[in-house]
């Protein structure tokens, strides 16, 4: 399936974070963002978000790149706001830039349906006629449990 270029307004995202590489997430054992969901979860941090957006997804937004898919970054848990005048104690605001994106869509049971979608990510901008702008890209979590589409980056001009 190809990914669909789309355009975005910007958003913000509220909730909590973590620091990593692609290193630690390649290994199970010390893959911090699966405990990043799992507490997201457990502690029912998504009633706690005020300001929701309209939406009942949850997101996962990475950004804080440092040196593109090479090094650490920045991965946050959380849900859409319409502000961040009140950001809960323990809790992080994100936002994701206005732009150009390409929407890739998971499908089937997470997070294997993930895995194999970042998977086709990394396969396509290895040779795609577009680069990525490492700013923020964001996967948006449909209710379901069995639907994510991931949004990332295009650098502009980068086509």
């Amino acid at each position: 399936m190809r990914p669909e270029r789309v355009r975005r307004d910007g958003t913000q995202v509220v909730g909590i974070d973590t620091r990593t590489t692609r290193q630690r997430e390649a290994d199970p054992a010390t893959a911090a963002v699966p405990l990043l969901w799992r507490r997201f979860r457990q502690e029912a941090l998504a009633g706690r978000i005020p300001n929701r957006a309209g939406t009942v997804t949850t997101c996962a937004v990475y950004t804080d790149y440092e040196g593109e898919h090479r090094g650490g970054y920045r991965c946050v848990v959380g849900a859409e706001v319409t502000g961040t005048d009140e950001v809960p104690a323990g809790m992080v605001a994100v936002a994701v830039p206005a732009g150009e994106y390409l929407a890739f869509a998971a499908r089937g049971p997470m997070p294997d349906a993930l895995v194999a979608a970042w998977e086709r990510i990394s396969a396509f901008f290895e040779r795609a006629p577009v680069r990525r702008a490492w700013t923020a890209d964001l996967e948006v979590h449909y209710p379901t449990g069995s639907a994510v589409d991931v949004l990332v980056a295009l650098s502009p001009g980068g086509d």
